[in-house]
């Protein structure tokens, strides 16, 4: 059995490794049994069958309850056999007695899912029902259960600069890891911070454009429109205003204006029609 690659024999030793450490990024189902229990080969032999037909999705380690009296305590299973499904860390499902072949595939494909997909769904629900607390403290525990998954504190981060919660959202970015802050789907969201921060957001837009308005070479004004269309993913008006900042004042706020908007189309990415169809202006406009 441990000779295929996804179905090992867990033991107090490798324990730690094979299933706590890599259900953090994948799915690990633990079948405890006996060879005394004949129930327990009838479950051993479906859950090999269905590692082999899943070719490593999920890994399947098993656990004889007679050789590893300290596992079966710690997880408290009391009869035999039983599955439990870790994700994260920790159990997420526990079957108990054989069950037909069909429930143990709907029991894997229920939490093949990526946790971290689930985590971001459930809290773009919440958010969108109006119910922001819940979505902010979704995402500040999936950030722990899953600290690998890097898209779970950027929308976290998202989410917080939505509520004007600024110092929170740097505060989530500031503690990842060096690397972490580097990498492209959180490096972006600093320079956007930096941004906001430097424009001084205020939340009425309607305001803003009125001031405007009246006064439309308020290039500070012009400023926080741009920061605040862009915590409300409003892309173009945020190009617009940096781009008739530039055209208006190259050296704006120190070129506050020029890093906003490189740090934008660093986040659109080349093939974003805005980047495509503002590149040469931009070029023109800071050299």
């Amino acid at each position: 059995m441990a000779a295929r690659p996804f179905i090992f024999e867990g033991t107090e030793l490798n324990f730690e490794r094979l299933v706590l450490e890599n259900s953090r990024k994948g799915l690990v189902l633990v079948d405890f049994w006996a060879p005394w229990v004949g129930p327990s080969l009838r479950q051993r032999e479906m859950l090999s069958k269905l590692a082999s037909r899943y070719d490593g999705r999920f890994l399947l380690v098993t656990v004889n309850t007679d050789e590893q009296k300290a596992i079966s305590s710690r997880f408290a299973v009391k009869s035999l056999p039983s599955l439990k499904l870790f994700r994260g860390g920790k159990v997420v499902e526990t079957l108990h007695g054989v069950q037909p072949e069909r429930d143990y595939q709907v029991a894997v494909d229920r939490h093949l899912v990526a946790l971290g997909d689930k985590v971001r769904l459930a809290a773009g629900k919440a958010w969108n029902e109006g119910k922001r607390d819940l979505a902010i403290q979704t995402l500040a525990e999936g950030a722990m259960a899953e600290p690998e998954n890097l898209e779970i504190p950027a929308m976290l981060a998202k989410l917080l600069m939505r509520l004007n919660r600024f110092g929170e959202a740097r505060d989530v970015l500031a503690a990842l890891p060096h690397d972490a802050r580097a990498a492209a789907v959180i490096a972006p969201l600093l320079g956007h911070l930096d941004f906001i921060t430097s424009a001084g957001v205020v939340e009425d837009p309607i305001a803003l454009q009125q001031a405007l308005e009246a006064n439309p070479d308020d290039n500070r004004t012009r400023f926080q429109l741009a920061a605040l269309s862009l915590i409300q993913d409003d892309y173009e008006t945020a190009v617009t205003e940096l781009i008739e900042i530039l055209r208006r004042d190259r050296n704006f706020d120190d070129g506050a204006a020029r890093r906003g908007l490189l740090t934008l189309f660093e986040t659109l990415g080349g093939e974003h029609e805005l980047v495509r169809r503002h590149r040469g202006e931009l070029a023109r406009l800071i050299h």
